[in-house]
């Protein structure tokens, strides 16, 4: 059984840094797009049977508390057999310690992220009207860069002239539609 451990220990800490060490050569290389490392992305809203609207439901088998669980479960075995435990007794405190660990991560860090990240975002629809600033100039029949603000959190789009003007840098515009997230703007002073 301490194959086992082993093996499923060094799965986890393998996992782990391989995640880590490929999350931040992208963030370093910016790559464009989206890299998904995980395994599910599963998320539910529900009505609420009290009628108080939607309700986050977060699936628990995610990649962090799988991860966690393998890893402890696998250490926890490797020190039980390590100090000469009870072969059940080290499979059971492995078992237990994993699934707290798992549960307490799920609890604490996955849902509050995935509420953070719920409340956080708005719809497109509620973008239109809204007052931003062009950071990198839009070029006739071009595209630029505008930057603008909701909830406190500071955002930045590509964006085209609604008549495919140009528009200079530090200009103030108006949101007046999205299309395939580009967004189309007009200068206030128009």
């Amino acid at each position: 059984m301490e194959h086992v451990y082993t093996i499923v220990f060094w799965v986890g800490v393998i996992y782990t840094l391989v995640t880590f060490l490929l999350g931040g050569l992208f963030d370093f290389i910016h790559i464009g797009g989206h890299i998904d490392t995980h395994v599910d992305t599963h998320v539910d809203t529900h009505i609420d049977t009290q009628g108080s609207g939607h309700t986050l439901t977060v699936f628990p088998l995610k990649p962090i508390t799988i991860v966690s669980f393998i890893t402890i479960f696998g250490g926890v075995g490797i020190m039980g057999n390590h100090y000469g435990l009870n072969e059940m007794f080290t499979f059971l405190l492995a078992l237990a310690l994993g699934l707290m660990i798992s549960f307490v991560l799920y609890k604490f860090i996955v849902v509050p992220l995935y509420k953070a990240q719920n409340t956080s975002a708005v719809s497109q629809d509620k973008l239109i009207g809204m007052k931003a600033i062009v950071i990198s100039p839009i070029l006739e029949n071009g595209f630029g860069v505008i930057s603008y603000i909701v909830n406190g959190n500071k955002y930045n789009a590509p964006a085209q002239h609604i008549g495919k003007k140009s528009i200079l840098q530090g200009e103030d515009v108006i949101i007046y539609e999205i299309k395939n997230n580009v967004f189309y703007v007009q200068p206030l002073n128009e």
